[in-house]
């Protein structure tokens, strides 16, 4: 269970470094071929891989899209799915995430994205961040 769980927070790691670089290319190859969800803060719920991947082209085309740091991923396997809660530093606001992951094709791929905010002190976080994506 070890190995799959090092193997969800991976791919955790890989959809925030997708974010922070604006790589829509490789945030499509993260996200599942089968049923998805996403839910950005004050968005409406997207369902979709279609209207889920029309969300981050907006988002990573503009030129505008934050930096973002994650904090403290925890990971739960539940045989081919996977939960991970983080928390996201988006320019110095703090939300709480939750990422679903799927095994598909031995490859762990997001199904579900779902942030919004918490009530969080710069002070409850480590000194350095697990993945820092600036």
């Amino acid at each position: 269970m070890a190995g799959d769980e090092e193997a969800v927070l991976f791919a955790n790691d890989r959809f925030y470094m997708a974010f922070s670089t604006r790589d829509m290319d490789a945030m499509e190859d993260l996200w599942s071929r089968g049923p998805v969800l996403c839910v950005h803060p004050g968005w409406q719920p997207l369902h979709g891989r279609e209207d889920v991947l029309a969300s981050w082209r907006g988002i990573l085309g503009e030129g505008r899209a934050p930096d973002v740091t994650c904090h403290i991923p925890r990971a739960t396997v539940l045989g081919d799915s996977a939960i991970v809660v983080c928390i996201e530093d988006v320019g110095g606001a703090y939300l709480c995430a939750t990422n679903v992951f799927v095994r598909e094709d031995g490859e762990w791929r997001m199904s579900h994205h779902h942030a919004g905010p918490v009530n969080m002190n710069p002070e409850d976080l480590p000194d350095e961040p697990d993945i820092a994506m600036n």
